[in-house]
């Protein structure tokens, strides 16, 4: 697998020849995303990506094509700070 990062996004690559998209499951859980893809229940395959509080969840995209899933996650926003003023 491959991580890219742009300016605003994550992109991970797997390769994932002889499965198709219904064989594919992502999880999610405790900052780890989780790839299983299993094909008649004989050839499976399993990735963990460690996300480190790094994207944000609700806007992860998949995407297979020709062998390649390709997970698109959006990175959180910085932390801004912000200042009160007190009357």
């Amino acid at each position: 697998n491959l991580v890219k990062s742009s300016d605003d996004v994550y992109t991970v690559e797997f390769e994932l020849a002889g499965f198709s998209k219904k064989d594919v499951k992502i999880t999610v859980c405790d900052e780890v995303l989780t790839i299983e893809a299993e094909k008649s229940g004989k050839k499976k395959k399993t990735h963990k990506v460690y996300l480190k509080n790094l994207v944000s969840l609700n806007s992860i995209l998949s995407k297979m094509s020709d062998g390649l899933l390709t997970i698109t996650m959006p990175k959180k926003e910085a932390k801004k700070t912000l200042t009160i003023k007190v009357d």
